[in-house]
């Protein structure tokens, strides 16, 4: 009589036919030959994605998606709930991973001719991947409701609004009214957690079926050459596979380890001092901008970019050479190159232009509406330009000090009372006076003064 666990493994394989399938998929699957390393960037960025799944998940458990609560819900999660700061971390540095590893991905098919027919459509799908996972950064990134997720997207969403025919309907489709805000914020918690996550895995879905209907190019074979057999997919190919997945995640867990997630003060749309700067991945947009100024900038936000990608997904069907080998397509490969060169000079020019703010520090976690308004009065009045503070992890906010004797911010030993007379005139050559607060305010002043003494 069979066991029972056979019995049932029997049972399931003959229902759902998984045999055949892993015959099909992996083990009896032989790939070209030449096939090696480069065939496995596309497989680390679908376990980065699976990790991006799993932490967005946590996240999403603890995040709160209202401008009044965002913010503080990601600083509990990361101080209060095990592993969150390493959580968001991975979720933070992976995103990043997983965009360079899609363009390597990207360019390893481009420089392989792997685009040519019959794989257009592998092609199409792969494009429209790497542009669902910009859009997962881009909403993303608004998400902690800090100064720089505001201005940042403020400023990518005006520059999707230089669109000539529908560009002001969709800055109010992102915006869900005339400016930035908590409508905003619900649209890309959505977009985020909902609707470019589905997409995602309907369109890998459709790219993976065209990988395996018509499998992996065999490296430098013109088009129809079916080329020599050469390692099994398993255990030969999926070892690599793994390895590169391995070194790639336990890269990602480092930085999530050893840096965290960055997260800036909470957003201010007053702040106009503000000099904000995207993420990385939009710093070669960023400085193309700066060639077109003023009435350019159309010009360099939206025909430029769009042009570029109308090429890039057509290029299967203009491009008719029958050969893989790069030096038997001297001019793909000269504008790959030129292409390659452009993007990491911008990125690296775009890097070098530092924003020219200082660093804000975060209201104290469970302050009191008195406490939380006497720290934003403390950043609008531009305090930090004098002061500094430095807080109980030996973090330094503010400007480096332009008057020697302007005080850390924790060092003011007067009372809250003491500090309405004192900010009404300090009887100093060097500190203003701000007489032009109500006294109320003044104590909310030094309330949020004694709350980060204590600390």
């Amino acid at each position: 009589m069979p066991h029972p666990l056979r019995a049932f493994r029997a049972f399931v394989d003959d229902r759902l036919g998984l045999p055949e399938l892993r015959a099909k998929l992996m083990t009896g699957k032989i790939l070209p030959k030449g096939t090696s390393w480069p065939q496995t960037l596309g497989y680390a960025a679908l376990t980065l994605f699976v990790l991006q799944m799993l932490t967005g998940l946590g996240l999403a458990f603890h995040y709160s998606p209202s401008t009044a609560t965002a913010y503080d819900s990601i600083r509990v999660f990361e101080r209060s709930i095990p592993y969150g700061k390493i959580t968001r971390g991975l979720h933070h540095y992976g995103a990043s991973a997983m965009l360079i590893l899609l363009f390597l991905h990207a360019l390893r098919v481009f420089f392989q001719g792997a685009y040519k027919k019959p794989r257009e459509l592998t092609w199409l799908f792969g494009l429209a991947l790497f542009g669902c996972v910009i859009g997962l950064g881009f909403t993303g990134y608004l998400l902690p409701w800090d100064q720089k997720a505001y201005f940042a997207t403020k400023v990518g969403v005006n520059m999707a609004s230089q669109a000539p025919i529908g560009g002001h309907e969709i800055q109010q489709a992102l915006y869900g009214g005339p400016d930035l805000g908590p409508n905003t914020l619900g649209r890309f918690y959505v977009l985020h957690i909902l609707v470019l996550p589905l997409a995602l895995l309907g369109l890998l879905a459709l790219h993976l079926f065209q990988v395996q209907r018509h499998g992996i190019t065999p490296p430098g074979l013109p088009v129809g050459a079916r080329g020599e057999p050469g390692p099994r997919y398993h255990p030969t190919h999926t070892l690599k596979e793994a390895l590169v997945a391995l070194l790639v995640v336990g890269v990602v867990a480092y930085l999530a380890i050893q840096h965290g997630a960055p997260l800036e003060a909470e957003a201010d749309p007053a702040d106009l001092a503000y000099d904000p700067r995207p993420e990385w991945y939009f710093l070669g947009l960023f400085q193309l901008l700066k060639f077109f100024p003023g009435s350019l900038e159309s010009l360099g936000a939206f025909w430029l970019p769009n042009l570029f990608l109308v090429a890039l997904a057509l290029l299967p069907f203009y491009d008719r050479n029958p050969e893989r080998k790069l030096k038997k397509r001297p001019l793909a490969l000269g504008l790959g190159l030129l292409f390659l060169v452009s993007i990491v000079s911008l990125t690296w020019l775009g890097a070098q232009d530092k924003p020219r703010h200082y660093r804000t520090p975060p209201h104290p976690l469970g302050a009191s509406p008195e406490v939380k308004r006497g720290y934003l009065l403390v950043r609008r009045e531009g305090c930090f330009s004098c002061h500094t503070y430095t807080d109980d992890r030996g973090e330094v906010y503010g400007e480096t000090k332009e008057e020697d004797d302007a005080p850390d911010m924790a060092d003011f030993d007067k009372t809250p009372q003491e500090m309405v007379d004192f900010l009404n005139d300090p009887e100093s050559d060097i500190m203003p006076n701000f007489d032009h607060l109500k006294p109320e305010e003044r104590l909310a002043i030094g309330r949020y003064l004694e709350v980060i003494r204590a600390k």
